[in-house]
């Protein structure tokens, strides 16, 4: 029985290890160390994933593996750092453009990703290295983009004249597919961000981080992320009778900006409480794939 055991779960330690880096961005390879960081959008963390090789020299493996822990704590700022640069903001730039231009940021970063939790903590099939597994939150109060919050709220005003609309309990947007990129030729497939813009096709802004209330950002972000219309947040942020959205086009660099219809965008700001929706961060974008 034991015989039959012990490679099963090998094989399933070996499988789930690869699933990781397949999924996974290589952001350190170093002899000794090796990192790979994955963005679970619709989770809302960043996962990461530290392998440091055991010293061959050391007689006991339990004291291998105690050395190993401590040198990977000794540089675990550097490299969640690291994993939290690759992660896009805006249709600008990436937190490590941020980080950057701001020394600031860079420290209140650090101390939040120290925080970070240790989800597993394994040796490889092989007894070769120890692998770490850390997960830190994007959003909440401690999460990786408060430090990005806005403390004051922009008001985002009603638009008038009349227009056939209702109470909605939240909005909807599909951007699956390929999609135009607003001012060019191209067909983009629109890319998850922490705080993607919303505009109308006449390119008059509709939604962006200082509209929202800084509770809701401090709750679960701006939007809410899908893959599907089956997708639990769906109901969860955008209720059970949400307006329903196709994304018109993408716009940014980075391509993370959505453009709706200027009708869609008519009947959300006719009504304070569809306005509301917007600064409360019930919106939900459906994805072509999330990583």
């Amino acid at each position: 029985m034991k015989k039959v055991l012990v490679p099963s779960v090998i094989l399933f330690l070996c499988a789930a290890c690869a699933g990781f880096a397949a999924a996974g961005t290589s952001i350190v390879t170093e002899p000794g160390f090796a990192v790979t960081s994955r963005v679970d959008w619709a989770a809302g963390a960043i996962h990461v994933e530290i392998t440091h090789a055991l010293d061959p020299s050391t007689p006991s493996i339990v004291r291998a593996k105690g050395d190993a822990e401590t040198e990977i704590q000794s540089r675990l700022s550097d490299f969640l750092v690291r994993a939290i640069a690759n992660v896009t903001v805006d249709s600008s730039h990436t937190f490590g453009d941020m980080l950057g231009a701001d020394p600031d940021l860079f420290a209140r970063v650090g101390q939040l990703s120290l925080g970070g939790l240790k989800d597993e903590v394994f040796l490889s099939p092989d007894f070769s290295s120890l692998i770490v597994r850390y997960s830190l939150s994007l959003f909440g109060p401690q999460g990786l983009a408060s430090p990005l919050y806005p403390s004051q709220q922009t008001p985002i005003r009603r638009r008038l004249g009349y227009v056939t609309t209702r109470k909605f309990t939240g909005v909807l947007i599909s951007a699956s597919g390929f999609l135009p990129e607003s001012g060019t030729t191209h067909m983009m497939a629109a890319r998850p961000a922490l705080f993607p813009r919303l505009w109308d096709e006449q390119m008059n802004l509709v939604l962006e981080k200082g509209m929202c209330s800084p509770q809701a950002l401090a709750r679960w972000g701006m939007i809410g992320y899908a893959q599907g219309l089956d997708d639990p947040v769906v109901s969860l942020r955008a209720g059970v009778l949400p307006l329903r959205l196709a994304a018109r086009g993408v716009f940014g660099d980075k391509a993370t900006d959505i453009v709706i219809s200027t009708d869609g965008v008519r009947q959300l700001l006719a009504l304070p409480e569809n306005i509301s929706l917007l600064q409360q961060g019930r919106v939900v974008i459906v994805y072509n794939s999330l990583p």
